[in-house]
């Protein structure tokens, strides 16, 4: 049996679809530590998993993203992006490194395991000369001759003209627009007696891991006739529903023969008058039941006699009852709801989600908005040509039969206890290099 060192950004997103994983590996008598934020602490331990916290100084606890970092309010775009690979994935990273450090004086990891956006851990892996594991839970970003470059929402295109503006963008976007970012990362890497990488953050990130586990289907992803051959599609992660959940009153209203909607905001961006209020508005005279998620108690008055909310319902009990999904696209809901077949009406504009939409818009399963806050007309036009045309549906069912391929978890196993056999040669190869 092998010992695995977790971490995981603080973020629902970043934890939840870990939790299966870590789950299975402890099952499998493996030991796994978890260093993540303080709130995710009881469902760490219910995988069977050891918690440790992040540092302080990282650590959001019950705050919002945004609230912890308020600079990111004021961006979106390109923007958004470069701030936080400089001022929160990379400047963590040290922060990071600290508390892999604590842990590792109390359990001999074999190998590290860390999300895309947890360089310490990645950097820590080379500076010790540990094997280290990637889950990619993110859009894939990784730069591509066949890709408009991440960060932008473009479909990929075909043909010469495509080839050409693709190759155009990677070199604007990677070499120059982002050549500030490139700097920094170096800089970061340079505190950390690292050397510099002469390849763009988007693919030096992909070189860090030693394998790189995506969390989605080969079909709900851009092909790319370069992709390295450490990246793995194992599938997408879905935690399941709390046994002793408490159901919303309304709950049997869902038995209902018109159909359900569900508008879904996510955990990080929570101001409900980027999607949910106006997608509330946009079906107000519809003949569909809403509900609308997450919203606070109090939060919001005087709905419409066809609307629920709920602070909080699990995907796992929900979507088997739902028709179609508005969402601001965030990659593991999006998923979520493809698994099952719905379609979406997609509204993404900040973080990773324009490049969700646009995977939506490309695969077919659904309406890409283009727009972080559309209009109720924008929103009522989609749904009624998503409820009304079955293709939509068509396609969100192929990408479901071709989930159901996967099983996440024991790829993951495999491919770690492939990593642990081979920790002797990792370290012999630290020793001769100096590390």
């Amino acid at each position: 049996m092998a010992n695995y060192l977790f971490m995981s950004a603080p973020v629902t997103g970043h934890v939840h679809p870990v939790l299966p994983i870590a789950g299975f590996l402890v099952e499998a008598g493996h030991q796994v530590v978890w260093i993540t934020g303080r709130k995710y602490q009881s469902k760490v331990e219910r995988t069977g998993a050891r918690f440790h916290p992040l540092p302080e100084a990282m650590d959001p606890k019950e705050q919002e993203p945004y609230d912890f970092y308020p600079a990111l309010r004021k961006l979106k775009g390109t923007a958004q992006i470069k701030y936080y690979i400089k001022h929160v994935f990379l400047d963590n990273s040290g922060l990071e490194m600290e508390a892999i450090n604590q842990v590792l004086e109390f359990f001999p990891a074999d190998v590290l395991v860390g999300d895309t956006v947890t360089l310490g851990l990645y950097y820590k892996a080379q500076l010790a000369g540990m094997p280290s594991l990637c889950h990619s839970l993110l859009p894939l970003s990784i730069p591509s001759r066949d890709t408009a470059p991440f960060g932008l929402g473009l479909l990929p295109g075909k043909g010469m003209i495509a080839s050409f503006r693709n190759r155009l963008l990677n070199y604007l976007i990677n070499q120059v627009a982002f050549a500030d970012v490139n700097r920094y990362m170096n800089q970061v890497r340079q505190q950390h007696g690292l050397a510099p990488y002469r390849l763009p953050f988007f693919r030096s990130m992909f070189d860090l891991p030693t394998i790189t586990c995506h969390l989605a289907p080969t079909s709900f992803e851009y092909h790319r006739s370069d992709l390295p051959g450490s990246i793995h599609f194992v599938g997408p992660v879905f935690p399941p529903a709390e046994a002793d959940l408490v159901l919303p009153h309304w709950w049997d209203e869902l038995q209902t023969n018109r159909p359900v909607v569900l508008i879904n905001q996510g955990t990080m961006a929570t101001d409900t008058a980027d999607l949910i209020e106006p997608a509330i508005e946009a079906l107000q005279d519809e003949d569909v039941l809403v509900i609308a998620l997450p919203v606070k108690p109090g939060k919001l008055s005087n709905l419409p006699s066809n609307v629920r909310t709920a602070s909080y319902i699990p995907f796992a009990k929900l979507l088997p009852h739902v028709d179609l999904m508005v969402t601001n696209g965030g990659y593991g809901g999006t998923q979520f709801a493809l698994s099952h077949g719905i379609p979406l009406v997609v509204a993404g504009g900040k973080e990773d989600k324009m490049e969700v939409a646009a995977r939506v818009e490309w695969s077919g399963a659904g309406i890409n908005l283009r727009k972080h806050q559309p209009a109720p007309d924008t929103i009522r036009l989609a749904v009624r040509r998503v409820l009304n045309d079955p293709s939509y549906r068509q396609q969100a069912r192929r990408l479901q039969q071709d989930m159901a391929r996967y099983h996440a978890p024991s790829q993951i196993a495999q491919l770690l206890e492939q990593l642990s056999k081979a920790v002797p040669a990792y370290r012999s190869a630290s020793k001769s290099e100096g590390n």
